[in-house]
């Protein structure tokens, strides 16, 4: 069995072989944008099984991201980082395209009415200004989520204390995102996709999103509100007569 990256070709013997970019790993790739331990591949016979080595590894095969243990078959393309690798049976003839089509891909803001253009390898999202997609919500992080190009696509990152959404279900390690996935950002809700909208202007560079979240009360806003209690304006009514008899008084002893 054999594994080949661009026109390196790595034999698969019985045991492991972990794939990385660290000084410890078994195939050391520095060139590919890997974790120092990225994925293990173990052959057993004529049986073959990758594994991402942590949940923040992210792996693709044939296009899915692998969540755990998966079987290889020949042909099957793996991707993680930005290399590509070709599994085989046999040693490869010739070397495999390793070339993979550059997707334009948007991220959509429809309630602020804006579309982003996902350009660089990492789009970072979040309250703080040098964010590349900056959001004004009070109950988002400063640096709240990142959107990273690899495994084949782009890859979902939570990053603040606040929690991310995908699809509703709160982003409980890295995922790789498909057409249509609807992003929550606190409360800011975004839709990944690869067609952007005529009607939704593009976005020029790092843009402020309305506050989408002034619908949706937070624990955070809800600490500094200050609720008037009942009878407050009775109390200011007593206070304001108490003033103005004190000054009377003055006024007659100085007299």
């Amino acid at each position: 069995m054999w594994l080949t990256l661009g026109s390196t070709t790595r034999e698969l013997r019985n045991g492991e072989v972990v794939v990385g970019s660290g000084a410890d790993a078994d195939w050391r790739i520095p060139t590919a944008d890997l974790m120092p331990r990225h994925f293990t591949v173990t052959v057993y016979d004529l049986n073959a099984s990758l594994k991402p080595t942590t949940r923040d590894n992210v792996v693709a095969v044939n296009g899915k991201q692998v969540a755990s243990t998966c079987v290889l078959h020949d042909g099957d393309v793996i991707l993680a980082g930005n290399g590509r690798f070709l599994f085989c049976d046999e040693a490869p003839r010739s070397a495999p395209d390793d070339s993979s089509p550059s997707r334009t891909q948007f991220l959509i803001n429809e309630t602020a009415r804006v579309t982003h253009e996902l350009r660089s390898r990492s789009t970072t999202i979040g309250r703080d200004a040098s964010n590349g997609i900056v959001v004004r919500d009070p109950a988002a992080s400063r640096f709240h989520a990142e959107i990273r190009r690899e495994a084949g696509g782009f890859v979902l990152h939570s990053m603040g204390s606040a929690g991310t959404t995908l699809n509703g279900r709160k982003l409980e390690g890295p995922a790789l995102l498909g057409d249509g996935d609807q992003i929550h950002v606190a409360y800011t809700p975004f839709r990944f996709t690869g067609s952007a909208p005529a009607e939704i202007p593009l976005s020029d560079g790092p843009t402020n999103t309305r506050d989408s979240a002034a619908r949706h009360p937070t624990l955070s806003t809800g600490k500094i509100s200050v609720v008037p209690k009942e009878g407050s304006k009775t109390i200011q009514v007593i206070v304001g007569l108490i003033l103005v008899l004190a000054v009377a008084v003055a006024f007659l002893v100085s007299r």
